[in-house]
C-alpha cells in the first residue's frame, strides 16, 4: 500500500526532494488503526483497535478478531491478530 509517509517519533509528515515523501504506508495504517479510540476519525466513527483500554486491565477476547476486521477493511492484509501478556501485538500476514 502506497501512501504519504510520517516520521515515527514525532508524528510529523515526512518531507524531502521539494515536496511531501510517500511510500510504502501500511505499517502506518495498521499503528494507527489499533491504537486510536473510536470516534477519533470523524470520517469513520467506529473505526478504532482501543489498544489504550487493553492496557488499563480487562481482556476482551473478541478484540482481535474486531481490530482484524478493521485492518482489513483499511487494506492491511492480515490473517491473524495476537496480544501478548507483556502488551506486545504482532500481525500475520
Amino acid at each position: 500500500m502506497t501512501g504519504i509517509l510520517i516520521d515515527e517519533t514525532t508524528g510529523d509528515l515526512l518531507t524531502g526532494r521539494g515536496g511531501i515523501m510517500t511510500g510504502d504506508s501500511e505499517s502506518q495504517t495498521a499503528e494507527a488503526v489499533i491504537i486510536t479510540m473510536r470516534g477519533e476519525i470523524k470520517e469513520h466513527p467506529l473505526l478504532g483497535g482501543e489498544a489504550g483500554r487493553m492496557q488499563g486491565g480487562t481482556h476482551d477476547v473478541m478484540w482481535a478478531g474486531r481490530v482484524r476486521q478493521m485492518l482489513r477493511g483499511c487494506g492491511v492484509e492480515c490473517e491473524r491478530v495476537n496480544m501478548e501478556t507483556d502488551g506486545t501485538i504482532s500481525i500475520e500476514r
